[in-house]
């Protein structure tokens, strides 16, 4: 990706055009490692220096080990949300549903973890979109960290201002870009001139526009750490020259190797007389040397035991098992075959250890996306009214739809949880759309019990007047035929 950002934009004040310097100095400084695992991640990287001549059939080797986007994809695909619930339990206001269906919010939240877990962290933004070209009125983008950058607020915890490329889909042209701070936020857009402030939005929030979603941060690396880490791209390095040495094994080795006693130099040179090389004679399927023109004799050719593949095959597994261990997958997921595959117990570990490092990827993202929600919700909303939301996470473990229903069924006989709490959805993993339909039919059930019990008072209330009645009636029969007797 050659992306060229502007040095210069015109109608910034000084304050601003020293913001905007210092972001894209901070944003060029990490972009050679962020592309750098973004070649990791795409199988894509380059093989260095192995420190011996390789043969010109080593060039037509390409070798491909996916074990970063394994690193990356088997916890992205435990961190999950399934869709936004109310803090207060009720259904989701309509402006909620709209920011959620015009902005794809589902999607987009997997591919903003999925990113932040390449690069550390990811950037998602509200912006004001134009409802005269048919764009929504909030806008929810997302800006991977080779195209953003921002500054940490540590007395705040959060943004405290942020620099936003905007590029095509190819990732070859910057459309545009935005300068948030607290108070301002500043729309820069190209003309044939250069770079210039297009527009600026003034507003009286005490956060930017602007969410970090930050994967393991802390209190020296807020902005996280990355799912391909050093360990993960030098073990994967590892990998690929234990690979191309089986490669090369496999082509120059598989025959067994062999020696000529009595020959003399020039029998293995070319027409020109330059010496052939030693693979290519490793390669010949027929050796031909003639008698010595000196003595007579004839060269006597023998072999040695063939090279063993083992060596290899052995370092392979002892790099796939250290990858597993420091990216908290089973070994057996990395694709290499052992004589002792791993145990339950083993493989149970490992998951669990994976479970946790999701669940802490609900709470460091979950935040992020209250604040998303909450600006979208006053981007887009006339009123300002605001419904406080949480997010929907998938249970990390994955358990089945039995174990998971016997679980709460337990707990609702028991009394602990209520047959329609949220709770019981939560374990039964249900999805927001069957969490819709379920509130629904609840509140048709409730509202058609009611109209039974209204419906069963009147009965009773009539037939308590009856009663009354038929007793009122009885005295006035009995007096009227003693006063004619």
């Amino acid at each position: 990706m050659n992306l060229t950002f502007p040095n210069t934009i015109s109608g910034m004040s000084s304050q601003e055009t020293i913001l905007y310097r210092k972001l894209l100095t901070r944003l060029i400084k990490k972009r050679r490692r962020n592309d750098l695992r973004a070649k990791y991640m795409n199988g894509r990287n380059e093989l260095h220096d192995i420190g011996y001549a390789l043969p010109p059939i080593a060039n037509d080797i390409n070798i491909v080990v996916g074990w970063p986007a394994k690193a990356v994809e088997a916890l992205a695909n435990r961190v999950v949300m399934d869709g936004l619930m109310a803090d207060d339990g009720t259904d989701l206001s309509e402006q909620v549903e709209r920011v959620m269906d015009v902005n794809d919010l589902l999607s987009v939240a997997d591919s903003v973890h999925t990113d932040a877990l390449i690069h550390s962290c990811s950037f998602v933004a509200v912006l004001a979109g134009d409802p005269a070209l048919g764009e929504p009125e909030a806008i929810v983008q997302e800006f991977t960290a080779d195209v953003a950058t921002g500054l940490w607020d540590k007395r705040r915890h959060r943004l405290c201002a942020a620099l936003l490329f905007d590029v095509s889909d190819d990732y070859e042209t910057v459309a545009g870009a935005y300068l948030m701070a607290y108070g301002r936020t500043i729309v820069i857009e190209p003309d044939e001139h250069g770079w210039h402030v297009a527009a600026r939005f003034d507003d009286d929030m005490d956060r930017i526009p602007c969410e970090l979603f930050a994967f393991q941060p802390d209190e020296r690396r807020p902005f996280g750490r990355s799912r391909i880490s050093r360990t993960v791209m030098s073990l994967t390095d590892s990998a690929v020259r234990t690979f191309l040495r089986s490669e090369l094994q496999a082509e120059l080795y598989s025959v067994p190797p062999r020696y000529v006693l009595g020959a003399s130099e020039d029998m293995f040179s070319d027409e020109n007389g330059n010496l052939v090389p030693r693979w290519r004679l490793m390669l010949d399927q027929m050796l031909i040397l003639p008698r010595d023109s000196a003595s007579g004799e004839v060269p006597q050719v023998g072999q040695f035991t063939q090279y063993s593949f083992e060596p290899h095959s052995a370092q392979l597994r002892q790099t796939a098992t250290m990858f597993a261990s420091a990216t908290s997958l089973p070994p057996d997921a990395m694709g290499v075959l052992t004589d002792n595959p791993s145990s339950a117990e083993a493989i149970d570990k490992a998951t669990k250890e994976l479970c946790l490092l999701a669940e802490k990827c609900h709470k460091w993202f979950g935040r992020a996306w209250r604040h998303v929600i909450s600006r979208a919700q006053l981007a887009s909303g006339p009123d300002g009214d605001i419904q406080a939301v949480r997010p929907q996470w998938r249970n990390p473990s994955t358990p089945s739809r039995a174990a998971a229903a016997d679980a709460a069924v337990k707990l609702v006989q028991a009394n602990i949880l209520p047959a329609d709490s949220e709770v019981t959805y939560d374990m039964l993993d249900l999805s927001d759309e069957q969490r819709r339909i379920l509130r629904m039919e609840q509140r048709s059930k409730r509202s058609q019990e009611r109209i039974d019990q209204l419906r069963s008072a009147r009965t009773q209330g009539q037939r308590e007047e009856v009663a009354d009645g038929s007793q009122y009636a009885a005295p006035a029969r009995a007096s009227a035929s003693s006063s004619g007797s």
